[in-house]
């Protein structure tokens, strides 16, 4: 299956826009539980509404833009850490965690109780439109994206999305392509739970009233008790499309933090019930309430996807403002923050040649693109950091990943994650992978360790790695750093791996940081 450049323009430009409206219609609401009967923009839209979900992703963009395609989680938190001035809930603690020098995924997961909300997946778009039409690569780029401050069902959700998303620019049945992003997640998980609990609710001929009901008692979302029940707020008062809402006690209450699973159920709901209207499916989502500028921004950048900007209805694509107004950057030259989603868009299309060359055929008239599987298989040879991003997400969240050009290295902190008491012994892990056509042998050392902590069997070790083709065994070897930490006079202690390729001038440094106290 191939799509062509004008195609693919036209589907970039449907993502944002599509975005852009679903974002704007919901952005009032959100926050807040109730049911509401909207049909269209119920605020002032004359000029453009601010909305994190997009402000993120241009982040993301520069990365690509200076970097290139070999980014991964800890490049994407290289540039968080500059561009994004957001200092709340899951966004301020992986920043914070980072800046302690925590790298993902643990920076993700480290005292984070909005882990698993829904900051995460509601920036998936940039990379399904570089990776379109291969939900796999863009479900490893949303993986690397989302553990540097969010784990488990933020991360689920995250990689759901962009599978879908992906597969969104060669595929338009909304079974197929839920089918598609359920084939990216682990068996068990509330992500898919939420997703089942729709479908079945569908199936069965209920109400989108009913399916929300029944969504949020099997996967309670804490998003809609942050701002209580809807009683108006000053952009938009309660009317009779949206009126003041009395509390439902049979929706049982959230766990803190618990959302990116009931969020990712109302997208299905507004997109089944919708039954392919843009219009009608982006009012149902907001009309479910909770996270709306998010749920309706997400499902406006599916359909927009599917149906190009060609197939936007007009009186929703004249219906706000294209420019964009950032709310949670820091902007300088190296980000160029784009003036509107043209410019956006541009920019985007740009860097697909340059993150799926190996999809990507020139023309005359610009280039076209073939799909990829689009069914997540599991033999299937994955290029890109030679990782199937499924087995990242069966790893726990205190192993990080660092990549090399020859090399991978994770380091294993153990239960205890990054934290060290006096006395207690402190394993760490370390796993070494060819990524080479050519054996290696390596010396790593751990430099930094305080005088007087006892390591085991030293500092240095010799490893031997085996060709990468041919020798699932061998081209991957591990040991542990086993070391007991006296005389902790001090917060924080930063180790470092130091990794030299004997016969070659090659050097790695992998960072390893200690805390010493509560973390």
């Amino acid at each position: 299956m191939k799509i062509h450049y004008k195609t693919y323009c036209d589907k970039v430009k449907g993502c944002y826009l599509g975005k852009n409206i679903g974002g704007t219609l919901g952005a009032p609401f959100e926050c807040f539980r109730g049911v509401y009967d909207i049909d269209f923009f119920m605020q002032d839209v004359s000029s453009p509404v601010p909305n994190d979900d997009v402000d993120l992703q241009l982040v993301w963009l520069a990365a690509v833009e200076h970097e290139g395609k070999n980014i991964d989680s800890h490049i994407l938190a290289q540039y968080w850490e500059n561009y994004v001035s957001a200092e709340i809930s899951e966004y301020g603690t992986g920043k914070n965690n980072y800046s302690m020098g925590i790298v993902p995924p643990l920076s993700g997961y480290l005292r984070n109780e909005n882990r698993e909300s829904n900051g995460a997946w509601i920036r998936t778009e940039i990379w399904a439109c570089l990776c379109a039409g291969n939900p796999a690569l863009a479900a490893n780029y949303a993986y690397y994206d989302a553990c540097v401050d969010h784990s488990g069902e933020g991360i689920y959700a995250a990689v759901f999305t962009a599978a879908v998303q992906a597969a969104a620019f060669f595929e338009g049945d909304v079974y197929k392509l839920i089918d598609i992003g359920l084939s990216y997640l682990p068996e068990k998980c509330g992500v898919r739970s939420a997703v089942n609990v729709v479908l079945q609710c569908f199936k069965n001929g209920d109400d989108w009233k009913t399916a929300r009901k029944k969504l949020l008692i099997a996967e309670p979302s804490s998003f809609g008790e942050i701002g209580g029940e809807w009683k108006g707020v000053p952009s938009v008062p309660a009317s009779e499309k949206c009126p003041v809402q009395q509390k439902d006690n049979d929706i049982p209450k959230a766990v803190h933090g618990y959302d990116a699973p009931a969020s990712i159920g109302i997208i299905l709901i507004g997109w089944l019930y919708g039954e392919g209207d843009f219009g009608k499916s982006i009012c149902i989502a907001t009309n479910c309430g909770e996270d709306t500028d998010c749920t309706a921004g997400t499902l406006g950048a599916i359909l927009g996807i599917i149906g190009g900007e060609s197939e936007i209805p007009v009186k929703w694509e004249n219906g706000c403002s294209e420019k964009i107004a950032i709310c949670t950057l820091r902007p300088d030259l190296l980000l160029n923050v784009p003036e509107s989603v043209s410019a956006l868009c541009e920019r985007v299309v740009k860097q697909f040649p340059v993150v799926s060359s190996e999809r990507c055929s020139f023309t005359e008239h610009g280039f076209e693109i073939t799909s990829a599987c689009l069914d997540y298989d599991e033999d299937a040879f994955y290029p890109y950091q030679q990782e199937n991003f499924k087995e990242l997400l069966k790893e726990s969240p205190s192993t990080a990943r660092f990549h090399f050009s020859g090399l991978t290295v994770k380091t294993d902190y153990g239960e205890t994650l990054s934290k060290i008491e006096e006395g207690v012994e402190k394993r760490i892990k370390v796993t070494l992978c060819n990524k080479l056509y050519l054996s290696q042998y390596l010396t790593v050392r751990i430099t930094g360790v305080p005088e007087g902590w006892k390591v085991l069997n030293g500092t240095e070790r010799a490893v031997g790695l085996e060709h990468w083709h041919g020798s699932k065994a061998n081209h991957t070897n591990s040991f542990d750093f086993i070391f007991t930490p006296v005389a902790l006079d001090r917060y924080k202690y930063a180790l470092t791996l130091e990794i030299s390729v004997n016969g070659r001038g090659e050097k790695y440094f992998v960072p390893v940081t200690l805390i010493n106290g509560a973390c």
